[in-house]
């Protein structure tokens, strides 16, 4: 669906903020350009809609060259989230949310059921908020309408660049929550600049890390953190290392290494499916310190000792 091959972006002669950075995102997946300010991944985004053009090298969408295709053309077949939500003050949410099927001429019936509709998806009630203007909203409702705004159009392809930088860490967590859930994010290719490691391995199929406007590596959240290509990736993450980490590896992962205890009378039924950072969660909020692990009709009762001694043996290579 996009593909960057071997892009460059100089704004001055021999000095790149963008220095032959090759990826591609597939269709229906969410690519995550993470790194610290500085790393280009900013201006890496820009280029694939043409608010910023390369120096040199190709970007590919749906497989047409971009530069064949006249910038309007290929914006109104992209939705875009800014951090701030960019909303224009004088016009209300509805009309703000139906900026770009207006200009692909939907009628006014077709245009009003999909505003409803998303904003109803959004926790934003329509009787209460379609006539309301942005001064009137709040960081974290503004931020949803911006989002409708880009899902409008419900056009295959969305860019986001900090999208949910602006907001408080509640609301951020809400804002990013419902984005999830969000069904037709589900079936569209996502591109998400973010300098949020945790925003990054929770939302990213795939993350591309950016150093100095190369990329130090790219792949699924667990091949960052458990099999990092360089000393930068390592200390990247080192932070917050174990919890990240927690979070990327499932209870299937380490089913092996999982030995049960006495099942429990408190204890939620998780899928296998479900993150260590999930069970251990579980077992600690249970009211005898258990979970149940279903694993396809295979049953494990866990404690928390149990999930900490299977993610070390992970760690340390003992598993098939």
């Amino acid at each position: 669906m996009i593909k960057l091959d071997r892009v460059v972006k100089e704004y001055t002669p021999g000095k790149p903020v963008v220095n032959q950075v090759s990826f591609d995102v597939g269709e229906g997946e969410t690519l995550v350009l993470l790194g610290t300010s500085g790393s280009g991944k900013t201006t890496t985004l820009r280029m694939i809609n043409r608010l910023v053009e390369p120096s040199s090298g190709q970007i590919f969408v749906g497989g047409k060259d971009i530069r064949d295709v006249a910038p309007e053309t290929l914006r109104r077949g992209m939705g875009y989230v800014l951090q701030q939500s960019s909303l224009f003050p004088h016009y209300t949410v509805a009309e703000n949310v139906a900026v770009v099927p207006r200009l692909l001429r939907w009628d006014a019936r077709r245009m009003a059921e999909r505003t409803t509709a998303l904003l109803e998806k959004l926790h934003l009630p329509p009787g209460q908020y379609l006539n309301a203007y942005p001064a009137e909203l709040s960081g974290g409702q503004a931020q949803r309408v911006g989002l409708a705004r880009a899902l409008a159009a419900d056009q295959p392809i969305l860019l986001m660049d900090e999208p949910f930088g602006a907001l408080d860490p509640i609301t951020r967590a809400h804002v990013r929550r419902d984005f999830r859930g969000l069904d037709e994010v589900q079936k569209k290719t996502v591109l998400l600049v973010t300098h949020d490691v945790t925003e990054a391995l929770e939302l990213g199929d795939r993350i591309c890390l950016m150093d100095e406007g190369r990329i130090a590596q790219w792949g699924t959240p667990a091949e960052l953190l458990l099999k990092p290509a360089s000393e930068f990736v390592r200390t990247f993450f080192d932070g917050e290392r174990v919890f990240l980490e927690l979070g990327v590896v499932t209870v299937r992962d380490v089913w092996i290494q999982l030995s049960s205890v006495s099942p429990g009378k408190f204890g939620a039924i998780l899928p296998a499916a479900a993150s260590l950072r999930q069970a251990l969660e579980a077992a600690l909020s249970a009211g005898d310190g258990r979970v149940c692990i279903d694993n396809d009709g295979r049953i494990k009762w866990i404690d928390s000792g149990r999930i900490m001694d299977a993610y070390h043996a992970y760690k340390n290579g003992k598993h098939a």
